[in-house]
């Protein structure tokens, strides 16, 4: 079987088309790191699915060996990209516009007025912080939910959304805000044709005014506790935490409360958080969704 010489910034390294597994120390050492910086634990089953996404990234750096590459990530400025590279492939899932309608409308039906007469004279101020929101579909999609319920009552409002995420790459699409038109067939026509521009490649922008809305910010969420923000009156954090254990889980929904303001609403996705009280939340029912609000 042919090789390939590829050219690296460093040096040329020799390809094999194909990779050999990882050895169990190797798989120790790599799900070590992860778990370090991340705080992801992987399972044993999932050995293929970061054997798969390493050697994707060795093979476009130029890497034969996973130590080499293991040192590159650990070593300098250019190891602290890759990583971020890296961390790109291994925790940016599956997402899409309107995933959680459920969500939206716990949102729009009780947290919002319902009424113009219930709107205050000065405009109403609405904070949202979405956690893990990848490439920014689910920020957007909650922005356009908010922003069509209120203007349809013709409310004066200001509504700020924090997107955060570790992925500096998918942040990048969520700034953007360009879209395949794949990505589009779940958005409603009528939001479509609001909310979006089609450019010449086929592709779609969100507009200009609903992307000021939304900041953009890389986090960690081992430091959630030093994100620069303050209270919000809704905390979403839906499908991040199946990939943690339960007591990160509960340490990271624990830290989540303290961003809350009184009567602030925390969303989470079904199924993901068993057991769980805290002295200064109470449940907030709602169908298909699992959220709970400060007292």
């Amino acid at each position: 079987m042919r090789a390939e010489l590829v050219e690296t910034s460093k040096k040329s390294k020799l390809i094999s088309p194909q990779f050999p597994e990882m050895d169990n120390q190797q798989y120790a050492q790599w799900t070590a790191l992860l778990e370090k910086r991340t705080g992801i634990r992987l399972p044993e089953k999932r050995r293929s699915f970061l054997t798969t996404n390493v050697c994707m990234r060795m093979r476009e750096m130029g890497f034969s060996d996973y130590q080499d590459y293991f040192n590159h990530i650990n070593t300098g400025n250019d190891g602290k990209v890759e990583w971020d590279q890296l961390v790109h492939h291994l925790t940016v899932h599956e997402t899409r516009f309107l995933r959680h309608e459920a969500s939206q409308d716990l949102i729009c039906q009780k947290l919002l007025p319902q009424r113009k007469a219930d709107c205050k004279k000065l405009p109403h101020t609405f904070n949202v912080w979405s956690v893990g929101c990848a490439t920014g579909e689910e920020p957007y999609s909650i922005a356009m939910a908010i922003d069509e319920h209120m203007s349809q009552l013709g409310c004066e409002y200001y509504m700020g959304i924090m997107a955060s995420d570790i992925s500096r790459s998918a942040l990048a699409v969520g700034r953007s805000g360009i879209y395949s038109a794949q990505k589009m067939k779940y958005v409603p026509p009528q939001w479509r044709q609001k909310y979006f521009s089609a450019n010449k490649d086929g592709k779609y922008q969100i507009n200009s005014e609903l992307r000021q809305r939304v900041c953009f910010h890389q986090a960690n969420v081992l430091e959630l506790g030093k994100m620069p923000i303050g209270y919000m009156d809704v905390i979403v954090c839906q499908n991040l935490l199946i990939y943690y254990d339960q007591p990160r889980r509960t340490k990271i929904v624990d830290t989540l409360v303290e961003y809350l303001a009184p009567k602030g609403v925390l969303i989470l996705a079904v199924g993901e958080l068993i057991h769980w009280s805290h002295p200064d939340m109470e449940r907030f029912p709602f169908a298909n969704t699992l959220a709970y609000r400060r007292k």
